[in-house]
């Protein structure tokens, strides 16, 4: 049985040589607080953590533009974890839309992947959405998307179309 969802993965840039050179501990609190930061922003979405991944976390929404906009709210807040120095690393955002499996409290399936690869493909500090989360969508008055063109990602035979969503100055 699949349904569709907007699944979103992030990642931390440059996390692994963070630990390397301030240790374990001050990981874990770089961990900590970016899951605050994800928790506030999915209050009053419905979205919900599917898992944490080492140094980043899966999401799942079953509202299209609820997905976006909340993690435009999600990607604002690490941004300005991050400029504000209370995190010490930018975070790269990768959100698609489409049929997934659910498989326990995990989810499976292409565009999972996909979401994975979209992620990959974001800078620091950069989300990026797919043109079917997008499309999607209706109106999004509160978020701004800058098409990015069809990008190729590793393990995927046709080029995404992403957008590049703006989440504030």
């Amino acid at each position: 049985m699949t349904e569709a969802l907007s699944v979103v993965f992030t990642d931390l840039v440059g996390f692994t040589t963070y630990t390397e050179e301030r240790g374990d501990a001050a990981a874990v609190r770089v961990l900590e607080d970016t899951r605050r930061i994800v928790d506030r922003a999915l209050e009053g979405s419905d979205g919900r953590v599917v898992k944490e991944i080492g140094d980043g976390v899966m999401l799942a929404f079953c509202d299209a533009s609820g997905s976006i906009e909340c993690t435009a709210r999600l990607a604002a807040g690490l941004r300005d974890g991050f400029v504000d120095g209370g995190l010490p690393l930018a975070a790269r955002i990768g959100l698609h839309r489409g049929e997934v499996v659910p498989r326990g409290d995990d989810l499976v399936g292409h565009t999972v992947n996909v979401a994975a690869r979209v992620a990959d493909v974001a800078g620091p500090g950069e989300l990026l959405v797919s043109d079917a989360a997008l499309s999607a969508c209706g109106p999004l008055p509160r978020v701004r998307a800058d098409a990015v063109g069809p990008v190729r990602v590793r393990g995927v035979r046709e080029p995404i179309w992403l957008h590049r969503v703006v989440t504030g100055p």
